[in-house]
């Protein structure tokens, strides 16, 4: 089954976020696992500490992975995140440490619960065995996003025939995707460890955190900024009922709260939520350039509608009008990793 699974063409939709850091961290005994590490000396003569950490809890998570070692500056800690940026609820992310001297065993460092929205986006089409003369890991990512996402690199563990891990590779920065554009990547294995790779796992994406806009038709959008630790899809404006609609799931098996800024189009704006179409207790208030509307969603799936969007400017002015509010929060939610598939 493992083989058939690796020779499969395999077309993934990923999920992107918008991401901040929820105060609490998760506490040491939290399901979150080192499930396969190991180690080689690369091309350069460095130690290379490789690894995968999985997920095995109900809520994404963010992990700080550490490693004790003695180089040329002593004895110390090294910290790196793992290349998943978010590690999703039964997920896995690699990471990799690179030494000059010698290390202990990884360990995790720290582990925080990550506060996310997530849309159907960014699909990746690969072949998980490895190609060529270099075993590389070559595919297309394509967005499908009606905005653009920018320094887009693609990680994925190496694997062995047995499926050890043999290393941790990304692909070369793509300064910009833009929407409706698809490229190929491609991301080699260190050269000794070449002969021996086989095959490629764990596929995520890394990227900066961009200024979601909704298509509302006609050359108009909508720019919004959405906080939930929840799935999101099919985000839409309607038309026919001036309204910001989306399907939800929170991860969280007690349901979760939602914050959702829009851009305020006239000072007597008046928005209504509907949750599976029935008005929904939220608080809403505008402050003369952005709405702000937070509300709380139950466990399960369920479908939101944001009704009184009225007077949508044609583009850019939309997300002129909410970038100076969301400028600040979409730069502190900028990391360098990404996350493992299903």
């Amino acid at each position: 089954m493992r083989t058939a699974i690796a020779a499969l063409s395999i077309t993934l939709a990923l999920l992107f976020g918008v991401i901040a850091i929820a105060a609490s961290a998760y506490a040491a005994d939290d399901p979150v696992k080192i499930i396969a590490q190991s180690s080689f000396i690369d091309s350069e003569n460095r130690l290379n500490v490789v690894g995968t950490i999985r997920n095995t809890g109900s809520m994404p998570v963010q992990v700080t992975m550490g490693l004790n070692v003695e180089d040329g500056n002593g004895s110390h800690t090294m910290q790196q995140p793992t290349y998943g940026r978010i590690i999703w609820p039964l997920n896995d992310s690699p990471f990799k440490f690179v030494v000059n001297g010698t290390a202990g065993k990884p360990f995790i460092m720290n582990v925080q619960q990550a506060e996310a929205s997530n849309q159907l986006v960014l699909v990746l089409n690969y072949t998980s065995m490895a190609a060529g003369g270099d075993r590389a890991f070559v595919g297309t990512i394509k967005n499908t996003a009606p905005f653009d996402f920018h320094n887009v690199s693609i990680f994925a563990s190496v694997r062995s025939d047995n499926w050890t891990q043999l290393d941790t590779v990304r692909s070369d920065v793509i300064p910009v995707l833009k929407s409706g554009e698809e490229k190929v990547f491609v991301a080699k294995p260190d050269p000794a460890v070449k002969s021996r790779t086989a095959y490629y796992s764990c596929a995520g994406i890394d990227f900066d955190a961009p200024i979601a806009t909704i298509d509302a038709g006609n050359g108009k959008v909508i720019s919004y900024d959405l906080r939930t630790i929840s799935q999101i899809s099919s985000m839409r404006y309607e038309n026919a009922n001036d309204s910001i609609a989306f399907g939800i799931r929170p991860y969280s098996p007690n349901g979760g709260p939602v914050s959702l800024k829009i851009p305020q189009f006239n000072q007597n704006q008046t928005l209504t939520v509907m949750l599976d179409g029935q008005p929904h207790n939220a608080s809403i208030k505008g402050d003369g350039r952005t709405m702000y509307i937070d509300f709380f969603v139950p466990k399960g799936d369920h479908e939101v509608k944001i009704q009184g969007v009225k007077n949508v400017p044609e583009l850019p002015s939309a997300a002129i009008a909410l970038a100076a509010v969301t400028a600040v929060a979409i730069a502190t939610t900028r990391f360098k990793a990404a996350f493992k598939l299903l």
